[in-house]
């Protein structure tokens, strides 16, 4: 059994047991967390990346590495295995399991939300590919944007659900060709106009909290969180689909409306890109932002997985986000490249408790991995 000695209490709500077995190179992991702030520390291959990404397949269901990453059961075993223990502060404790096999993926929550309410817990993840989010597709953008204002908003799923639906019918009708997409247009537009507003409200909300905390970061200075809603402002959703609807039989599939959304961040002074650093800095702040807005809508605090925070990052730029993703409250489970004599900016923040990880440096080996935890202790 693995025990994180208590420094500094933790929040109200927070995940406070996790057991992992047979995830990637993590082969059995035990752990009680009592502290606001978990640093994990260890060298590459010990399977930092790996608890956060158990945490985040219990939150979200799905992974946030590519298939580069190799299979998620460990080499030998037949099964992969996550459960935890998340204490919230407006509930019950909450049990959640995760279990993969070669057949596929179940995740039970136990006691279950209901069909119009919030996960009962969420996740906040700053990772590498960072710039993925910035500079990739557009659909990427979009499903981000849209995640939080669900998350905000879990009333809108089920619209959400059925605008989808109906661009699939769509999409299908128009493939079909002889116009038969036509009985399905009145329902789009209706459904997708909804979207838009609530998409455009959050981003509002969004945009500004952005502003004020972007403010802080030079390289930032003026630059802004823009939408676009998919289809030209002041004309109708209507007006267009029959603009576009010889384009449209075409193409076989939908040209205009909230499918072709976006949301960005438009550098400013001239900048026409973010290096690999900046665009971490811009997908955190993002997060803080959305967080901000959450929260005033209600929402608990997050869960924050970190990962290797100071990789890309000069000293005073990670110390400055560092604290900003202090500042919005919340537990955090931070990854670092390092052992315990040098914890780099987490040295002296009284709220931290150490995990070291010991491990093979080959993801994937059959191979136990240790683990080590502790208190950090501060020199004054």
């Amino acid at each position: 059994m693995f025990h994180v000695e208590q420094t500094a209490a933790l929040s109200q709500s927070g995940l406070y047991h996790l057991e992992i077995e047979s995830l990637r190179n993590l082969r059995a992991l035990r752990l009680d967390i009592q502290t606001p702030v978990t640093l994990v520390t260890g060298p590459n291959g010990s399977g930092k990346t790996t608890l956060l990404e158990a945490i985040y397949l219990l939150a979200r269901g799905r992974s946030f590495r590519g298939s580069k990453a190799g299979p998620l059961i460990t080499r030998g075993a037949t099964q992969a295995r996550i459960e935890a223990l998340y204490r919230s502060s407006s509930r019950p404790p909450i049990r959640i399991r995760y279990l993969r096999d070669h057949t596929g993926s179940i995740r039970e929550i136990h006691p279950p939300a209901g069909p119009a309410e919030r996960p009962p817990f969420q996740v906040k993840l700053i990772g590498e590919n960072a710039q993925l989010l910035v500079e990739g597709e557009p659909g990427l953008r979009r499903r981000f944007l849209d995640w939080n204002l669900l998350y905000a908003q879990p009333h809108l799923a089920q619209i959400h659900h059925d605008f989808n639906r109906v661009l699939l019918q769509r999409n299908a009708a128009l493939r079909a060709g002889r116009n038969q997409q036509q009985p399905w247009d009145r329902v789009f537009i209706e459904l997708g106009e909804i979207l838009d507003q609530q998409r455009a409200r959050f981003h509002r909300a969004w945009q500004s909290e952005f502003r004020r905390i972007s403010a802080a970061y030079p390289f930032l200075q003026d630059a802004d969180l823009c939408y676009k809603r998919g289809w030209p402002e002041h004309r109708p959703l209507g007006d267009m689909l029959r603009a576009v609807a010889e384009q449209e039989q075409m193409h076989g599939h939908t040209l205009v409306g909230p499918t072709r959304a976006d949301c960005w961040v438009r550098p400013a002074n001239g900048q026409t890109s973010f290096s690999r650093g900046q665009a971490k800095v811009v997908v955190a702040l993002l997060q803080l932002a959305a967080e901000r807005v959450h929260q005033t809508q209600g929402c608990p605090p997050a869960l924050w997985l970190v990962d290797d925070l100071e990789a890309e990052l000069d000293n005073a730029l990670a110390r400055r986000l560092w604290a900003d993703i202090r500042a919005v409250g919340g537990q955090v489970i931070v990854t670092r490249i390092g052992q315990r004599d040098n914890l780099g900016i987490f040295g002296q923040d009284p709220a931290v408790s150490l995990i070291q990880l010991t491990g093979s440096e080959q993801v994937g080996r059959e191979v136990p991995v240790s683990c080590e935890t502790s208190p950090i202790h501060h020199i004054h």
